[in-house]
């Protein structure tokens, strides 16, 4: 016999099993370091829950930021960062990596004017796993935002 479901068993419960976290960082200064293969190093501008979003600055890839999640949970992250160079050939990108393992790959057209790399990407990660936002391509890059105009935003919950 099936199981019934029953969607009032499926809420959301607050400081229990499968509620939302959140944070937002931004870039860790304007113009600061970033190389292909380097961890985009981020500061928080908040995070509501430091124990289930543990940040570390400088832990990740080459110096940079890592996000690391006691326990398993699904993330879904957006990213909102200008950049400005000096060619308008080819494309900047960053892309997620899973524990060391590439998920995914995010590209803006270069530019010589400010423009914005906009990007989201949805992800589980078991319990311990960790997730690097790792630079991929920077050449030609002149400027980079790291106030208003850089976000790196975080939903997180339990599985």
């Amino acid at each position: 016999m099936a199981k019934e479901k029953r969607i009032w068993e499926s809420s959301l419960r607050i400081r229990g099993y499968n509620y939302i976290e959140s944070a937002d960082f931004r870039f860790y200064q304007n113009n600061g370091t970033r190389s292909d293969g380097m961890a985009v190093r981020l500061v928080p501008r908040f995070n509501t829950n430091t124990t289930l979003i543990s940040h570390s600055e400088t832990g990740g890839r080459s110096g940079g930021s890592r996000f690391t999640f006691p326990t398993a949970v699904y993330v879904f992250i957006s990213v909102s960062q200008d950049l400005e160079g000096n060619t308008d050939s080819s494309y900047w990108s960053q892309r997620l990596e899973r524990n060391g393992t590439v998920e995914g790959y995010h590209l803006m057209r270069k530019t010589t004017q400010w423009d914005n790399m906009v990007w989201s990407q949805g992800i589980s990660v078991a319990a311990n796993g960790y997730l690097d936002i790792v630079w991929h391509g920077t050449g030609g890059i002149t400027s980079i935002d790291g106030n208003s105009w850089s976000h790196y935003n975080f939903l997180v919950w339990q599985q």
